[in-house]
């Protein structure tokens, strides 16, 4: 029986380990992705918490993907190894999948090829999409503790030069969201809670100050308006939906502000946030309509290693053609 040729790749984020196997010809053998437990009514979790997490799902999740390696041959190995693709980027959860991909790499004798987690996020947003972009395009990256608008150009081999054209200048899209939610009872990550009562919501929305002046976006604001309600309120399904709606409109507005400045000819919306049907079809209606506009899809906006394994595989071919 001849074995399939496959590719891995890790990535250990702040909240999420994920380990994923691509074939060789691009589609996706196999993929696991475990969150990672943050307590009871906190907000986060500190990085030796989340690589001690890391350390301790990684062996289980080997073992699940134990079957789906069976007539395989692992031809490269990837990992996410830091937060962006600067010198400067450095998070210490990234050593946990980094250390046991170098580990299987040596003892494979394959390559080993490092990226970061924002590449990651880019990759299966176009790999999800299937799309192939080789020319400059722009990227939303919204997360727990990401809102950039990021200028992205394609390396000639894998992997991408990223610049950021704008980011907020107080909290993310993401940490806006997981406050209210654990102010509200929620679990941490709270997005997919408050999406289900959010789209329980039908009626009148409440009025939110707007974050955005020019090219400028902050999110303290609004934060403190939701707080200053929410402990009185007693229709969470109201206020989610009205704030899903709020971060839609004003994501529009501030891409429609740099656009109008620096025309986009494609917008890639990653992350986490990215996943919540309500922000998509606000944004998607006032957004300008000259932008061309691509979603990864919803189960590939989250933090996972897909995007990784993806740019391992375009290296290895690469490599390997040259």
């Amino acid at each position: 029986m001849t074995k399939k040729e496959v590719v891995m790749g890790f990535d250990t984020s702040n909240y999420t380990t994920s380990v994923a196997l691509m074939n060789i010809d691009g589609s996706s053998l196999a993929s696991k992705r475990v969150l990672l437990s943050t307590p009871k009514g906190q907000k986060g979790l500190r990085q030796s918490d989340a690589l001690f997490q890391h350390v301790k799902v990684l062996p289980a999740i080997m073992q699940e993907l134990t079957s789906s390696l069976k007539n395989t041959v692992v031809k490269a190995i990837g990992a996410s190894v830091a937060p962006r693709p600067v010198a400067e980027s450095y998070m210490p959860v990234f050593l946990a999948g980094e250390s046991i991909a170098r580990s299987m790499s040596s003892l494979l004798g394959v390559p080993f090829y490092s990226f970061s987690h924002q590449e990651g996020h880019i990759a299966a947003g176009l790999w999800s999409a299937n799309v192939d972009y080789t020319d400059f395009f722009c990227s939303l990256h919204l997360s727990g503790g990401t809102t950039e608008l990021l200028e992205v150009t394609p390396h000639r081999n894998t992997g991408y030069n990223i610049d950021i054209l704008g980011n907020t200048n107080d909290i993310s899209i993401g940490q806006l969201i997981d406050r209210v939610g654990v102010r509200l009872g929620c679990d941490f990550p709270s997005g997919p809670q408050l999406e289900k009562l959010a789209l329980e919501w039908t009626d009148s929305l409440i009025t939110i100050p707007s974050g955005v002046k020019g090219l400028e976006l902050n999110l303290s604001g609004p934060e403190t308006f939701l707080y200053r309600i929410v402990d009185d309120y007693r229709n969470a399904s109201r206020l989610a939906r009205s704030m899903f709606v709020f971060l839609g409109e004003t994501i529009a507005l501030w891409i429609n502000n740099h656009h109008a400045l620096k025309p986009m000819p494609m917008l890639l919306i990653v992350g986490g946030v990215a996943a919540n049907s309500i922000f998509r079809e606000t944004l998607t209606k006032k957004l300008n309509p000259e932008i061309k506009l691509i979603y990864a899809d919803p189960q590939h906006c989250s933090d996972n290693a897909l995007g990784i394994s993806h740019l391992t595989l375009r290296q290895f071919l690469y490599n390997k053609d040259e």
